[in-house]
């Protein structure tokens, strides 16, 4: 389950270019990566899986914090909206690359680590169970890894070297904008960059639910 749903949310997302349907199918995805840790049986995968979700809210909700300031004001959902976004607003425009970045699993993010501990997770239980399903199953979410490059660094280029931009005009924030923007992007490196906290509170959470 949790490979056909990585490779389903990955597959569906390659063609999309409404932002919100392909947030909707990279969640599917991601819904998958989340799985690896319940399929590894162990407190590891336990632990991963809760860190996974908090590098992953934060890393959401800056992707759809600029998507929701950037497209309200537009007809469209197109990722063709956020053409020119650096030029209209630098921040905004680091603000949904860090997030892509992060979703995509580039280091030294959060969405890399969490996909660290959670593939490592998997290998372990193949180490012990000696059941090689699990070795094919961090195959997939390796091949699911390289698939969301193309879509998620397609809003990037879309960001910083469309040449589509009907709009330049500056867009102002305002002080909670700028402060959410802020939170997100400091959540987003901290949780990649210095993992400890989170890692040591997911560890005892699982060692709670045991």
């Amino acid at each position: 389950i949790s490979g056909i749903t990585i490779l389903y949310g990955n597959l569906c997302a390659i063609p999309q270019r409404n932002l919100k349907r392909l947030f909707g199918y990279s969640s599917i995805a991601h819904a998958g990566y989340l799985l690896l840790g319940v399929a590894a049986l162990s407190a590891s995968g336990q632990s991963a899986l809760m860190y996974y979700l908090g590098g992953y809210v934060f890393t959401l909700m800056a992707g759809f914090f600029v998507i929701t300031l950037v497209l309200r004001h537009l007809a469209t959902e197109d990722i063709s909206g956020l053409a020119g976004l650096n030029q209209r607003s630098p921040l905004l425009a680091a603000t949904m690359t860090i997030s892509m970045v992060s979703l995509a699993g580039i280091p030294p993010l959060a969405g890399f680590f969490g996909k660290f501990l959670l593939l490592k997770s998997v290998v372990e239980a193949a180490k012990v169970s000696h059941n090689h399903g699990y070795y094919c199953l961090v195959f997939t979410a390796l091949a699911g890894v390289v698939i969301s490059l193309y879509y998620y660094f397609n809003v990037v280029r879309e960001i910083y070297w469309s040449k589509e931009a009907k709009d330049v005009s500056a867009i102002e924030l305002s002080a909670p904008a700028l402060v959410t923007a802020w939170i997100c992007i400091a959540g987003i490196f901290w949780l990649g960059l210095f993992p400890n906290t989170i890692l040591n509170m997911a560890t005892q959470a699982a060692g709670a639910l045991k």
